[in-house]
């Protein structure tokens, strides 16, 4: 099961980019980079490595040349605990945005984010 949440409001006027593409490809990199839906900490390294390196070559080529992008992929064991991830920032509600995807599964929870920040 996977959820989706765009913490930014979608302005086409003002975004030269489209948070449903960042999103889709933050799923693509989490459903690309897990093989299997259990948890094994030897691979969490090479999950995170793999992860943000795919979602970091295709934002690239979405991400408009006066935006910075930055990517953040938290793995954790799924064992029915409370798990808690808060963000806070100061920006340009107009231009900046913060998409991001969490997959779940009975073994294993991944949540990744990708802020895009005009530069000016």
């Amino acid at each position: 099961m996977s959820t989706a949440d765009t913490d930014s409001k979608e302005s086409s006027d003002q975004r030269e980019y489209s948070t449903t593409d960042i999103h889709k490809i933050l799923r693509a990199s989490v459903e690309l980079a897990l093989t299997s839906a259990e948890y094994r900490h030897s691979q969490l390294s090479t999950l995170h490595t793999n992860i943000i390196t795919y979602a970091d070559k295709k934002l690239a080529q979405l991400r408009p040349a006066h935006y910075k992008s930055i990517i953040t992929c938290t793995l954790v064991q799924n064992t029915g605990a409370g798990f808690h991830i808060a963000n806070a920032m100061h920006w340009d509600n107009q231009h900046d945005s913060l998409t991001t995807y969490k997959h779940e599964t009975d073994g294993l929870i991944a949540v990744v984010s990708a802020y895009m920040v005009r530069s000016q």
